[in-house]
């Protein structure tokens, strides 16, 4: 199947979108990410340029996408994509991650989003590992009050007993962890994986 890569450009012929897909992809201009969308809007549909470039596979496509964002990258040009091309979300820039931060917090969670990860997470038990890293990313963390509140209806949704709620909140509050402890649970924490990749290998 011949893939493509291509570019959009504004009327004055600057990039500023590139990508790789169908030809039906690369000539359409919807469905891109709002600051794609904004440029789109700013200019009119009829008169952002496209240039596309046909190649003989899905890999030679990709490459070419990758090639033509770091090339216009070095010149400076300012693009709409969040990250360096390629399959998935790769290493997106500290701007791109902002401006997806951004955007999430516009759209908001939808309601079926909320209820499908409480579904998942009900009832799932952490393993030790996961336990300590939680416990040493939470050390010397001060939490408002909105914010245990918040922390209590989330576990009480995903069936969490009120229990070990009320034990969880008086085993931290306040509590600052010594360093010699948290050293402690950093090894612990890597000889878990260091096990973990024996067990892979074997």
């Amino acid at each position: 199947m011949t893939s493509f890569a291509y570019l959009h450009c504004k009327p004055d012929g600057t990039p500023f979108y590139v990508g790789k897909g169908a030809l039906r992809r690369a000539k359409y201009l919807g469905e891109r990410n709002a600051h794609h969308r904004a440029i789109v809007n700013k200019y009119g549909r009829e008169n952002i340029l496209k240039g596309i470039i046909e190649c003989t596979t899905d890999k030679i496509a990709l490459d070419l996408e990758v090639g033509i964002i770091k090339c216009l990258k070095r010149m400076n040009v300012k693009l709409a994509n969040f990250t360096d091309g390629g399959e998935g979300t790769v290493n997106p820039t500290p701007e791109a991650r902002q401006r997806m931060s951004e955007a999430a917090k516009k759209r908001g969670v939808s309601e079926a989003c909320k209820l499908a990860k409480v579904k998942a997470l009900k009832g799932k038990s952490l393993s030790e590992e996961q336990k300590l890293k939680q416990s040493i990313s939470m050390t010397g963390k001060i939490f408002t009050e909105e914010h245990r509140r918040n922390i209590s209806i989330s576990a009480k949704e995903r069936g969490m007993l009120q229990s070990t709620l009320d034990k969880a909140h008086q085993a931290t509050r306040g509590r600052v962890q010594p360093l010699e402890e948290r050293l402690k649970r950093g090894e612990a924490i890597r000889k878990a994986k260091q096990l973990k990749k024996l067990k892979e290998l074997t």
